[in-house]
């Protein structure tokens, strides 16, 4: 790198300016102290970063932006928070994460959605829940898949079916099986037996 041209300005109304400028890698640093501002800024060939600092506000422009802490890195706020990526955003921890929201909590997405793990996964709630979709699957790939609830209820619009190697339906009181229209019980064997079976 060449000699570098170093300038500084000082005006009663413009406030104070210091320029550096490397002529040999085509970039000029600049810093304006305007008695409201300080405004930091790089210009090289290609690309401009600026830094403006206000009473109120700090904000920063850049191609590239990182924050490298060795220790914590804590970001609050008193009001609303935004965060916007226009192409892909990526959160990732080698250890817990946690998401906590003290009122309500919002996930959506406008194509598929995923949520995995290589071990288990919980979803509870203290009230109702409510899963739905055009197409809904549950599906166990090994061990009981199991659905339980003080009252339970399965209904289809169009069609029930309920298919297995082997089926058992127990009931701990009253058994009711009911068709407002044919009903069919066929089988290789069948057996009917009870202390009282009537039939018609």
């Amino acid at each position: 790198m060449g000699k570098l041209v170093c300038t500084v300005e000082l005006d009663k109304e413009k406030g104070v300016t210091v320029k550096v400028e490397n002529a040999d890698d085509q970039i000029t640093q600049t810093v304006v102290m305007d008695g409201t501002s300080i405004t930091i800024t790089v210009k090289g060939s290609e690309e401009t970063s600026t830094y403006v600092q206000k009473q109120d506000s700090v904000t920063i422009t850049c191609k590239d932006f990182t924050v490298d802490a060795t220790g914590t890195l804590t970001l609050k706020s008193a009001k609303a928070s935004s965060w916007t990526s226009q192409d892909i955003l990526k959160l990732e921890s080698t250890k817990d994460m946690t998401f906590t929201s003290s009122a309500k909590l919002t996930q959506s997405a406008t194509q598929d959605a995923k949520l995995s793990s290589s071990a288990n996964v919980a979803i509870e709630a203290t009230s109702k829940l409510d899963m739905k979709g055009m197409q809904t699957s549950l599906t166990a790939s090994g061990g009981d898949n199991k659905v339980e609830g003080v009252n339970l209820k399965m209904a289809g619009k169009a069609q029930a079916e309920l298919a297995a190697p082997m089926i058992k339906v127990a009931a701990q009181g009253k058994l009711g099986l009911e068709s407002s229209g044919m009903a069919d019980l066929k089988g290789a064997m069948t057996t009917v037996a009870g202390s009282l079976v009537k039939l018609g």
